[in-house]
């Protein structure tokens, strides 16, 4: 028979185990929010240094000029953009309810145990 008493937790050296158990977890929380702590800095440090290596030439001034000439695929791009926005205000397109409600039906919630399976509702199915 197994008896329960605190002499069994010291003959086996439960309050070191715990101890010891407690310290291993606390020092591993405490490494993951110093990490995490840390994140930022290291993000920032690694993109300085993959920035660097990929930084590109400045452009010489006759292709900052003829960038700075919007061409005919450019205009025509935004004058669709606008053309397709106001379209869509005017009409509405983007306030539509696309679920479709029948007359009479009542809430989806007032349905609850009265969901038929697909094979009685077609024959189709």
């Amino acid at each position: 028979m197994v008896h329960v008493s605190w002499q069994n937790v010291l003959d086996g050296q439960g309050f070191a185990i715990t101890l010891i158990g407690m310290v291993i977890v606390f020092s591993g929380l405490l490494l993951i929010s110093l990490f995490i702590a840390q994140l930022p800095r290291m993000l920032d440090f690694f993109d300085r240094l993959t920035t660097r290596a990929a930084r590109p030439e400045a452009p010489s001034e006759a292709v900052a000029e003829r960038a700075a000439v919007p061409q005919g695929e450019e205009i025509m791009a935004a004058i669709s953009l606008v053309v397709h926005m106001e379209l869509e205000r005017l009409t509405g397109e983007s306030q539509k309810i696309t679920i479709l409600r029948r007359s009479g039906q009542g809430a989806i919630w007032a349905s609850a145990g009265k969901v038929r399976s697909l094979s009685q509702r077609s024959p189709h199915a």
